[in-house]
């Protein structure tokens, strides 16, 4: 269950915080695993309205569609938005909320609101970070990594009213894939069946969500159920 509370006053936030990474390990260790090759990730749209070019390590997903709907983010973007979230804050500020959840992600966030004021009291219980950003982006736009809150929305909405889309997934483990779509659509995805590191590699023409893991669990060999239901191995 989500608990939100909030009260406003007058002010205006606009902030970024970087992304803080901490590995844990030890530091004299004499050898380490090579790093994934850097790789190429980039596709356009068959009207020509746009195109995506970017580097990954580890695969990525993209889509190129008409109308200028283009879009392509290294494997692993989506998996954050749907850990959980619990935190509270008594006569705080945006910018303390900003900061918080920025910690709790290890994610750049900048929020703009567009009705300047201040939170007094807010609370995020058993929440998903989706929630928490979702919350924000009603009242003004947020960005995470530089992209805007919006486009995660908009696919999201896509993706579950079955939309037809191009999608592609590039040399990516489909675990990884499954946590992405987890976070992204807000269906528990999880892979019970096969190996969980098992690459991905398909592309697709046209094809709802349902159709997506379908092809996902099919070329690699495993099973992703949703909520104890199987989707697909075939």
């Amino acid at each position: 269950m989500k608990k939100f509370c909030l009260a406003f006053s007058v002010a205006v936030v606009t902030i970024v915080f970087l992304s803080i990474f901490t590995h844990s390990g030890s530091p004299a260790a004499t050898k380490s695993q090579p790093p994934a090759p850097v790789e190429s990730c980039s596709c356009s749209a068959p009207d020509g309205s746009c195109s995506v070019n970017l580097e990954c390590r580890g695969g990525c997903e993209k889509h190129c569609g008409p109308n200028d709907d283009c879009w392509a983010y290294c494997s692993g973007a989506f998996g954050v938005l749907g850990m959980e979230t619990t935190l509270e804050i008594q006569n705080g500020t945006y910018a303390q909320l900003v900061s918080e959840l920025s910690r709790i992600s290890g994610k750049s966030l900048e929020f703009s609101p567009s009705r300047p004021g201040r939170v007094t009291n807010l609370g995020f219980k058993q929440a998903t970070l989706w929630d928490a950003l979702e919350f924000l982006s009603d009242r003004g736009t947020v960005r995470i990594n530089g992209t805007d809150f919006e486009l995660f929305r908009k696919l999201r909405k896509s993706l579950l009213a079955g939309d037809r889309l191009s999608f592609a997934v590039q040399n990516t483990a489909v675990n990884t894939f499954v946590n992405d779509m987890a976070g992204l659509t807000g269906i528990p995805f999880r892979v019970t069946g096969g190996r969980s590191m098992a690459v991905v590699n398909v592309e697709l023409q046209n094809a709802t969500l349902e159709e997506i893991i379908a092809k996902v669990s099919e070329q690699t060999g495993t099973k992703i159920v949703e909520d104890g239901a199987a989707l697909s191995r075939r």
